[in-house]
């Protein structure tokens, strides 16, 4: 029998059955090809990027990264603030509360905020910070870094800024509040400038602001407000307009830049309807929908409130594609969800016996023309980058799993599998199969790509099988990067009578 293209047409979907479905997507995301360009291959699979150390920072983890306004980098490691300069020098900017969970930082031009969910308590934990900006980037002069220590200012997990105000959400509390205008440091908050949520009068777990609108998130539910111009609070909400999905941590909320399919950029969480169990949400506007595939949210609902309450999200943009990246500590992978194609890939490191274990990178963020990403554990700054072939000297594992082949329940002869791979020099992978629909795959067999030309890597004589699983997996290292680019298979398949 001739050979036959097999495509990858999809992302991750790992079905709770894997006689359903079993295409797992590893550390490679999905691009399609638009058909109006005529090719044959409908979808290729490229590698997800590295890692290489920029900076060092003092202690670890890394709790945030930030872009200011004027174009600065911006990191936050366990209890100091760093300027990261373009060469990857660092100048410590002041001290906040030591700790590990996530901080969060918005700047109005003139000061930038940082807040750490922790209330205020005297001189033990302040919660909140504020430093005065330089004119221009790279002019390094910072202000003295303060503690927020206004009697109106309640700590909070996050912060947004609209229209030259601050806006914070009071921890465990229905209330959420704004600074003055302008606000550097100095000036005292308004007693006034505060408000509740007005419908579902549930806890407020975190806002951000998306467009002109503020998106105020509580448990089940999420108002929308704008900046009305009032003088006893300067927002008011716009009625009659909620989502009925609220959130489930603070620290998974993501604003998304502009992209394909999402032309004024959007919003992503981890929510959970009234009636319901987890989901991943996108919104725009004042209107979002559940994007996380069955599989996705069957698999985070297996983790438990106490994890989830943990997540972390974050986006960031490369080569085009915007990418969400949803990390649960605890969990050995991550979700990322591709809001240019809306396809989800997963993502993992290895640990130092080659076990798969949760991304190194706890927190993103692009400026000087980078991506950078902080780790989780240590006080290392990376630069993320497709030129990147490991993860700052630990190999990547890539995997892709195949749709399931079967030949109209009789059994087929699989005669010749062939790669349709981009070649490079000194890269090979590995090649197995399933023969019990997905359940559990048999050795792998190495294939060596070759060196750039006209090479088509292929196995033959490959046996009988009802429903058969391919799986190509490799691990990426400077010495064998694998492959940049995976297009799908070709299969000789005859099926026979049984």
């Amino acid at each position: 029998m001739a050979l036959q293209r097999i495509n990858l047409t999809g992302g991750s979907y790992q079905a709770r059955a894997a006689s359903v479905a079993a295409q797992r997507c590893l550390n490679l995301y999905p691009e399609p090809v638009p058909a109006q360009e005529g090719e044959p291959v409908a979808v290729a699979h490229y590698p997800t990027s590295g890692l290489a150390v920029f900076a060092t920072l003092g202690a670890g983890p890394v709790r945030g990264l930030y872009q200011t306004t004027q174009g600065d980098l911006i990191a936050v490691d366990r209890a100091t603030v760093w300027l990261v300069r373009p060469d990857g020098t660092t100048k410590a900017l002041g001290q906040i509360d030591p700790g590990t969970t996530p901080v969060r930082m918005s700047d109005n031009g003139l000061a930038l905020v940082i807040v750490d969910g922790q209330a205020p308590n005297g001189s033990v934990a302040a919660g909140g910070w504020v430093i005065g900006l330089p004119g221009k980037a790279g002019a390094g002069d910072y202000s003295t870094l303060i503690p927020i220590q206004d009697p109106g200012f309640y700590g909070s997990p996050t912060v947004a800024m609209l229209d030259t105000f601050f806006l914070f959400v009071n921890p465990d509390t229905t209330n959420w509040y704004v600074s003055p205008s302008n606000y550097g440091g100095e000036d005292a908050f308004d007693a006034l400038y505060v408000a509740s949520d007005t419908t579902a009068m549930g806890t407020l777990i975190g806002l951000e602001v998306v467009g002109q609108y503020v998106w105020l998130f509580g448990r089940h539910q999420v108002e929308f407000w704008y900046d009305s111009g009032a003088s006893d609070f300067p927002f008011q909400r716009v009625s009659g307009v909620t989502v009925e999905a609220g959130c489930v941590s603070p620290y998974a909320i993501a604003r998304l830049p502009s992209c394909q399919g999402l032309a004024n950029g959007g919003i992503m969480w981890l929510g959970r309807e009234r009636s319901g169990l987890v989901r991943v949400f996108l919104g725009q506007q004042t209107s979002a929908q559940p994007v996380s595939t069955w599989p996705i949210e069957h698999a985070l609902q297996q983790l438990g409130d106490e994890m989830l309450g943990a997540a972390l999200g974050a986006a960031y943009q490369e080569g085009g594609h915007v990418f969400y990246v949803l990390s649960v500590p605890g969990a050995s992978s991550s979700w990322v969800y591709d809001v240019s194609t809306q396809l989800w890939h997963e993502r993992c490191a290895l640990d130092s016996g080659g076990a798969e274990e949760q991304i190194r990178s706890a927190c993103w963020g692009a400026a000087y023309g980078h991506v950078f990403a902080g780790d989780r554990e240590t006080a290392v700054l990376y630069t993320v980058s497709p030129d990147h072939p490991d993860d700052a000297g630990a190999p990547i594992k890539r995997q892709r799993a195949f749709p399931h082949l079967l030949t109209s329940g009789q059994r087929g002869i699989h005669r010749q599998l062939m790669l349709d791979v981009q070649q490079v020099g000194g890269g090979s992978v590995a090649v197995d199969w399933s023969d019990d629909r997905g359940a559990t795959f048999g050795p792998a067999v190495g294939l060596a790509l070759g060196a750039g030309g006209n090479t088509w890597p292929s196995l033959w004589r490959l046996g009988f099988a009802r429903d058969r699983v391919y799986r190509l997996t490799w691990e990426s290292t400077a010495a064998n990067p694998g492959t940049p680019a995976l297009m799908g298979v070709f299969l000789a398949l005859d099926p026979v009578a049984t």
